[in-house]
């Protein structure tokens, strides 16, 4: 029997926990002139008056530091999201949900009204720019176009089930627009990384063109940094948004 198709047009990013902090990053960065030392400067409390290690450390790209601590995520966010995020992987690890091992949940993605899809007047594949679409029509087609797809793709999917063939097969029916939950954790370095190729700041040294929903994943990844790391995060603004 075929189950209720759910649609969203959210990304979810849940922000699970967060290991060390700025405080790391110098401690780390203090044992090679201070040795043994270097531990009394795991305190939290001695990070600020450091500020200008840190921004020292981003500004001449001296990385490694900014490893020595994580943070950990539970994101559900269709496969066409995957398929970009999963090209990140210095520095980070992943788990998802596994078709092989699961039925799929009926849960597709939609465009909200507002999203920037229409191309620009010499739209370049290299450099990607859209305008908000003016024209209802157009949202309300494209969203009845996938709709019907989705119904479709699920319902055949479904019946592939019924068969007894191997799940793994059974999938292959389905759109890149089904959601799909992951653990993604990464440490503040490689996050940095992520950030500078999929947000767009016009005032960054090297400016992105991300796609839309891969931006909104990677924001909300941001502010866990910037909570987290203020110091560490500040600094890389600081400095065009580079990661070191």
């Amino acid at each position: 029997m075929t189950r209720e198709i759910e649609f969203k047009s959210d990304i979810t990013v849940n922000a699970i926990q967060s290991m060390g902090g700025d405080h790391m990053v110098v401690a780390a960065a203090k044992v090679s002139t201070c040795g043994n030392d270097a531990l009394d400067f795991t305190d939290p409390e001695r990070a600020n008056e450091n500020r200008g290690l840190i921004n020292y450390l981003m500004k001449h790209r001296h990385g490694t530091p900014f490893e020595h601590a994580a943070m950990t995520f539970f994101v559900h966010a269709p496969i066409f999201v995957w398929r970009e995020w999963h090209r990140h992987r210095i520095g980070f690890s992943y788990n998802e949900e596994s078709g092989r091992y699961k039925t799929l949940d009926p849960i597709f993605y939609l465009p909200k009204y507002g999203r920037p899809m229409m191309k620009v007047e010499g739209w370049k594949p290299g450099r990607p720019k859209f305008l908000k679409c003016e024209d209802d029509d157009i949202h309300v087609s494209l969203e009845d176009n996938l709709r019907r797809s989705y119904k479709i793709s699920y319902e055949m999917y479904e019946r592939n089930l019924e068969l007894g063939v191997d799940p793994g097969l059974a999938r292959a029916c389905l759109p890149v627009g089904i959601y799909s939950g992951c653990w993604v954790t990464c440490n503040p370095r490689s996050l940095m990384a992520f950030l500078s190729l999929r947000t767009h700041e016009p005032n960054a040294t090297a400016v992105s063109y991300p796609l839309h929903e891969m931006e909104l994943a990677a924001r909300a990844c941001e502010e866990t940094l910037e909570v987290g790391y203020p110091l560490t995060y500040q600094a890389f603004n600081a400095n065009g948004r580079v990661a070191p």
